[in-house]
């Protein structure tokens, strides 16, 4: 098993196998405890120049999981990479970067979710169905975003995670994917307000510019939808 981790430009990866010959990079560590991986974080999250950090354990991997993001406080989001009828992808722009709509989950999406499981399975349980939070909060984020009206999920995609800072709180933000369609017989309207600049639909063969300006945890999830197009 195999977790991918970006910090910034630099990439934590999370392995049940030894690394190989081939797979070696720059900073290596065996899980031998929380300590000398804490240690090790501290030193690797503030170094200025792009990185990458394999860190790996074949027999303890889940507890080298649980106590990697037992480190931090963990935010859920959800997003949608989403395609018209001309096989276009939608993008936003902000703070400079061509993003994907996406969002954080809220309360809101796990009470509706909450319901609309308990409506299916004729129960009123307190369990929370993740991936139905997930899908309710993707569709709100895209349509808040971009504007669009008539949006549909039409398969699932690979969660992405990331670190980042907000004052002393050491944040990674787990995000749920999904693939999308939605309709150029829509406006986009750009969520202002949320520092979106704009939306647009940008053909696949033209992601040269978004390529270079967007974030590093994206494009891995980008180059996987656009060569299954």
């Amino acid at each position: 098993m195999r977790i991918e981790i970006f910090c910034d430009e630099s990439l934590i990866i999370l392995s049940d196998t030894r690394p190989s010959k081939k797979d070696v990079t720059e900073l290596q560590l065996q899980f031998s405890g929380k300590k000398a991986l804490k240690e090790l974080l501290f030193d690797f999250e503030r170094r200025s120049a792009a990185a990458i950090l394999t860190i790996w354990s074949e027999d303890s991997f889940d507890l080298l999981k649980g106590t990697f993001f037992g480190l931090y406080e963990k935010v859920e989001a959800a997003g949608g990479i989403v395609f018209n009828e001309h096989e276009e992808m939608l993008f936003i722009h902000r703070n400079g970067k061509w993003d994907l709509p996406k969002g954080k989950v809220n309360g809101k999406d796990r009470k509706k979710a909450i319901k609309k499981s308990a409506e299916q399975h004729g129960k009123s349980g307190k369990d929370e169905p993740g991936e139905q939070v997930a899908r309710i909060a993707a569709l709100r984020e895209v349509k808040e975003e971009t504007g669009l009206k008539t949006l549909k999920i039409t398969s699932g995609l690979p969660s992405t995670y990331h670190i980042y800072y907000a004052g002393d709180r050491k944040i990674i933000k787990h995000t749920r994917w999904f693939r999308m369609l939605g309709s150029t017989d829509d406006s986009l309207k750009p969520q202002v307000s949320e520092g979106i600049i704009i939306a647009r639909w940008i053909p696949a063969n033209s992601l040269g510019c978004v390529f270079i300006h967007t974030y590093a945890s994206l494009k891995p999830l980008i180059k996987s939808v656009q060569e299954n197009i």
